[in-house]
């Protein structure tokens, strides 16, 4: 005869399981993201001063691209240039996706699909790691900067002109342009919708790092590099992460045999008790 835990008995077992994702881990991942953005804040901040080795390494970067034959940006962003409409959405994109884009998917892989919450976390924070390495070593004018070039900083020009507020211009570092963590947190992005979803949907979150590649040029914060690179960042990250995965799954699995184990007693005990 086959038996099914009381009520108190499953009232424990929700508690249980609420608590293991919205008790104390909860407050832990909430501290760990603040204290990762306020880390992420200062270490873009160090070299922000660093404009004349910002503007030689642009130099240098611009030379590699000619040789790559990729040194087009200008004449990418010149197609939207004619196109009131598109600068809006190019502007508001690279303006609101970045944060609030990479803000909401955390939330829904936490909520709903919590199984892959830890990979994508360690993928963001590993990738932001390495960026923010490179902002410090490789400090990189972005092309807007670059008018005699004809490039047009669009956001200054058709707004909104975040860089004239107060707030971001403290703590906002224009010259960490290598590599694009636009790109890289846009990638990190599409690759946990594909990878926790499960409808054909969720395929189209691909076009979030690929509309945002586009964005990052065509604003002219960003060169063709710097999305390259941040997209082999993501990737080597993701790889290097693989085998850490593995293991916590296996230990995930043993936990949960041992509480499954732990219940089944539990339900039993308190079935004999209702009997006897």
């Amino acid at each position: 005869m086959q038996r099914t835990p009381s009520r108190g008995n499953r009232g424990t077992i929700l508690g249980i399981r609420w608590q293991a994702r919205f008790g104390l881990p909860l407050i832990r991942e909430m501290a760990l993201l603040i204290a990762g953005l306020f880390a992420y804040r200062a270490a873009r901040l160090l070299v922000k001063d660093e404009l004349v080795e910002a503007y030689a390494n642009s130099d240098r970067l611009i030379g590699w691209e000619r040789h790559l034959r990729i040194f087009n940006e200008v004449d990418f962003q010149a197609l939207i240039l004619d196109n009131d409409l598109a600068i809006w959405l190019a502007n508001r994109y690279y303006f609101y996706a970045h944060f609030v884009g990479t803000l909401v998917c955390i939330i829904w892989i936490y909520v709903i699909h919590p199984d892959h919450y830890g990979r994508i976390r360690r993928v963001l924070f590993a990738t932001t790691g390495c960026a923010l390495i490179i902002h410090i070593g490789f400090p990189l004018a972005p092309p807007r900067w670059f008018g005699d070039l004809g490039f047009i900083d669009t956001l200054q020009v058709y707004g909104p002109k975040i860089y004239d507020s107060e707030t971001v211009a403290n703590t906002a570092n224009q010259i960490a342009a290598m590599p694009s963590l636009h790109v890289g947190w846009a990638v990190i992005g599409g690759w946990a919708v594909v990878k926790a979803g499960t409808h054909w949907l969720r395929w189209v979150a691909l076009l979030h790092p690929a509309v945002m590649t586009i964005t990052v040029v065509v604003t002219g914060n960003h060169w063709w590099l710097d999305a390259i690179v941040a997209i082999v960042i993501v990737g080597a990250v993701s790889v290097l992460d693989a085998p850490i995965q593995r293991h916590l799954e296996q230990r995930k699995q043993l936990h949960h045999g041992h509480l499954t184990e732990w219940t089944d007693r539990a339900s039993q005990s308190q079935t004999d008790q209702d009997e006897g």
